[in-house]
């Protein structure tokens, strides 16, 4: 079965995203821009104390995807229910032990719950893209 078309486009994405990621946390490294975490500035040690591990991480996981959609591995989509799973985790954790801001933890849950809704819907529901999937575990 041919590659949906928007999973073609979400490899490429995934892959700039990793790259993208990964300068960001150089680019504070470095000093250079603001700082923003959910929509807020934050001193640069706070966004490398904070964000910079989950933006790595995530990073991590956006190469792991673009592999793997390019790849046709059927694993891929649990790999970006992953990155969501990630966020709200994270911030929960970090919500719950007073390092992280309220109203950036809600916004990154909220964000991350709508976005892994849409997710879920397009990975494991939406018909051309279910079947792309089964047909993939049937080769």
């Amino acid at each position: 079965m041919k590659q949906p078309f928007a999973i073609r486009i979400l490899t490429w994405f995934s892959a700039f995203a990793s790259i993208g990621m990964f300068l960001s946390i150089l680019l504070a490294v470095m000093d250079v821009g603001p700082h923003i975490m959910g929509g807020e500035r934050v001193t640069r040690s706070e966004w490398l104390r904070i964000a910079a591990p989950l933006v790595g991480s995530i990073g991590c996981l956006m190469a792991l995807i673009a592999y793997a959609l390019h790849a046709g591995k059927t694993w891929s989509r649990h790999v970006v229910m992953a990155v969501f799973s990630l966020i709200i985790l994270y911030a929960s954790t970090l919500g719950a032990l007073s390092v992280l801001r309220h109203t950036i933890m809600w916004r990154a849950i909220v964000n991350a719950s709508l976005f892994g809704s849409a997710a879920v819907w397009y990975f494991y529901f939406k018909p051309n893209v279910a079947a792309y999937f089964r047909e993939l575990v049937r080769r």
